[in-house]
């Protein structure tokens, strides 16, 4: 497919339009544009604002960067930014009109995701020149329930220079608790509401430290046990995976799972549920302790294990950094990436 530039022997230039929401597409769509820079190419993001969910059709006047030769975008609001002669790629992190989803969302959310993103998304799906999803699980529900068929499934990665173990250990005199860390917002499909209960039937030996979006008041978790931190930098970010023992991630749908490759990143072992992609990123009972979704019996016995267990901790942790880094390589994706920019785009272009 022609992109109507034709220049040889330069960089390519992707545009990444994308509305800024505050969740993981966002990091994706950092992460993706440092990783392509790094490689030579010129990747340009233009944010937009949340509010513009509302009104996806007037983004059909932005002005893409002149020379852009790919346009690659989230898949609910990709078919704004189709312009003639540039292929537009998307990419589609977990399908929220999901039959399997529908239980973890409100009315609201159900109303509003059928009657205005589900008809972005159709709309995105119908003028996209190729299709990419994070994990194999997304691409066989795009699949299964509306017969989409995906171009290329390329993993997540994380930086492992800066996702990385502490240099040494936290210590264990006096009365140590247990500390796991809960990295998400405060919906229901990440599992928000299983923070208070799990802390309650854990008690004072444990303590959960919480990133951003759990609201104490709404999600009843103000106990001694749990400590909010609100919205985290990400050498915060870092520092409190580092500080705790093992991450939780009781996610009930999951389209890949962050902080599940970026727990293993800093070798900490995982702590959750089976649901979607994480079966994909952890290897259960060698990086992770998995159970059944709401199955807070086992969950619960799945940290008093580990908590027991300093041996297992450091063997989970040890073998979920070699699976990060060998598994979810930042230079497999983009390659990946770059191997779809050359199939779609007739210009010849230098790469790093």
């Amino acid at each position: 497919m022609s992109s109507g530039h034709c220049a040889v022997n330069r960089p390519l230039t992707i545009w990444l339009p994308a509305v800024r929401a505050g969740s993981g597409a966002d990091v994706f769509t950092e992460r993706l544009a440092v990783a392509l820079g790094s490689r030579g190419l010129h990747a340009i993001i233009t944010w937009f604002p949340h509010w513009t969910e509302l009104a996806p059709d007037a983004r059909r006047f932005a002005t893409p960067p002149a020379g852009a030769d790919i346009i690659h975008a989230n898949s609910a609001y990709a078919f704004a930014f189709k312009r003639k002669g540039i292929p537009l790629v998307i990419t589609e992190h977990h399908y929220i009109l999901d039959p399997a989803y529908r239980p973890y969302k409100s009315l609201a959310q159900q109303i509003y995701h059928r009657i205005l993103i589900g008809r972005c998304l159709r709309r995105s799906y119908a003028v996209a020149d190729a299709i990419t999803t994070d994990s194999r699980f997304t691409a066989d529900v795009l699949s299964r329930v509306l017969g989409v068929t995906v171009t290329k499934t390329i993993p997540l990665w994380v930086d492992y220079a800066v996702f990385s173990p502490a240099s040494g250990t936290r210590g264990t005199e006096g009365q140590r608790h247990f500390r796991l860390l809960y990295v998400g917002n405060a919906s229901k499909r990440k599992g928000a509401d299983v923070i208070p209960l799990l802390a309650q039937r854990l008690g004072a030996g444990f303590e959960i430290r919480c990133t951003a979006g759990l609201r104490a008041r709404r999600q009843g978790a103000e106990r001694d046990n749990v400590t909010l931190l609100g919205r985290l930098t990400q050498d915060q970010l870092i520092r409190e995976y580092r500080d705790c023992d093992a991450v939780l991630v009781p996610s009930r749908y999951e389209g890949f799972g962050y902080s599940a490759l970026e727990a293993m990143a800093c070798a900490k072992p995982v702590v959750g549920f089976r649901c979607g992609a994480i079966e994909e990123v952890v290897v259960e009972d060698e990086t992770a302790l998995l159970c059944d979704i709401d199955d807070l019996d086992t969950l619960e016995q799945n940290c008093r294990r580990l908590a027991r267990d300093q041996a297992a901790v450091h063997a989970f942790g040890s073998a979920g950094r070699k699976r990060a880094v060998s598994v979810f390589s930042e230079s497999r994706a983009i390659d990946r990436y770059l191997d779809l920019y050359r199939s779609l785009s007739s210009s010849e272009f230098t790469e790093r």
